[in-house]
């Protein structure tokens, strides 16, 4: 994984810790967006890191798969 995979995984990280809740692919694009740059706050930039989706960056980061 590059630095920038790691980056994502330890936002999550980040988030579950504060929400207590894995979050969908909407609020972390625009919420990666925000803190790291625009080049991070796009659904294209996401899936060309994690070409399996969200399912499997969360399998990354060790949370739990989300409910809804």
């Amino acid at each position: 994984l590059s630095y920038r995979h790691w980056l994502v995984i330890s936002f999550l990280r980040v988030y579950y810790n504060e929400y207590q809740i894995t979050p969908a692919v909407r609020v972390l694009t625009k919420t990666l967006g925000q803190s790291l740059g625009k080049e991070w706050g796009s659904r294209k930039a996401f899936y060309e890191l994690f070409p399996y989706g969200l399912l499997r960056a969360i399998r990354y980061a060790g949370l739990p798969r989300p409910t809804c």
